[in-house]
């Protein structure tokens, strides 16, 4: 299967296929800007050319409000090459500031939905990097331009995460800080198997070539859809990094706390998906070993993986 996935992009320059996801049209509701506040100088061209960012969210809207409120911090919002929405799940999140838009499905897309949406629309608008994160974190100063200049440094990197204090040991940061305000930038790339969903960047062309994430397969909240993708993006060639110029604290499960979603059912979407797909190789392909994932995990640990990382 894997050989028949590296053949895929053969056919580059033909019209991408359709992604599993809903193809919504917009429902965007622009909200007036918030009270004056300083941000930083916006010039042209700028690194996060032709981008849109998009916050999934389910209630919780001072978790929203806070993700906002950093982008607003470093002027993401007022950036004219820079388009960031919220996917309202919920249908009741009022936006507290900034020049972004509010879009309201009329149900829960979930994250997976809400990804697909984003990798759709920006497809459709021309956007050559989609940006999804969480609604429950917290990000570091200058994190986007930080994020985004990853795709500058190559050509061929289909998906770029930055790094963070949670599950994925290949993905935390060289040393934790008290908070995403305190982190001090790193200019380090680091090539990965895989990288986490949490706040993850997406080359808009080839990955939409390859489908987008699998919703057919992972029917829940998306949890091993972003491994999915990441074999898929590796046998075509490309690569998965994760960056040290942008970092993420996350709080951790709490839209999955309030649809009712436990561990253990996250647990068993990543393993029925993937072994379903993928039968008993996909842990191999993305450098894990038979250890991984047990019942009542938490965290990674150094004997998931078949070399620990550093």
């Amino acid at each position: 299967m894997l050989q028949q996935i590296r053949g895929s992009l053969q056919s580059r320059g033909t019209s991408p296929p359709e992604l599993t996801g809903i193809d919504l049209r917009d429902h965007l509701v622009p909200r007036p800007r918030g009270p004056c506040r300083p941000h930083r100088a916006v010039t042209t061209p700028s690194t996060t050319a032709s981008t849109l960012v998009v916050i999934p969210a389910f209630g919780s809207p001072e978790l929203t409000d806070a993700v906002v409120g950093d982008l607003c911090r470093d002027g993401n919002d007022l950036d004219p090459d820079v388009r960031i929405v919220v996917v309202d799940n919920a249908g009741d999140y009022v936006l507290p500031q900034g020049n972004i838009s509010v879009n309201r499905p009329g149900r829960n897309l979930r994250w997976i939905g809400a990804t697909n949406w984003a990798l759709q629309t920006s497809s459709r608008d021309g956007h050559a990097v989609c940006v999804v994160l969480n609604n429950d974190i917290r990000l570091s100063p200058g994190f986007l331009d930080g994020l985004l200049a990853t795709f500058s440094t190559a050509d061929d990197i289909a998906i770029a995460a930055a790094c963070y204090d949670d599950f994925w040991l290949h993905q935390r940061a060289r040393t934790i800080p008290p908070t995403a305000a305190d982190y001090v930038p790193q200019d380090v790339l680091r090539d990965v198997d895989f990288c986490d969903g949490t706040a993850i960047a997406f080359a808009v062309p080839p990955v939409v070539e390859l489908g987008g994430l699998d919703e057919v397969t992972f029917t829940r909240h998306g949890y091993g859809a972003d491994i999915d993708l990441a074999i898929r993006v590796r046998a075509a060639g490309l690569r998965c990094v994760v960056t040290e110029r942008a970092y993420v604290s996350h709080l951790r499960r709490q839209t999955m706390n309030r649809t009712g979603q436990t561990s253990e059912d996250n647990r068993a979407e990543i393993l029925h998906g993937l072994d379903a797909k993928w039968g008993d190789d996909w842990r191999a392909e993305v450098g894990l070993g038979p250890d991984s994932f047990p019942a009542h995990n938490v965290g990674s640990g150094a004997s998931w993986y078949l070399t620990p990382p550093a």
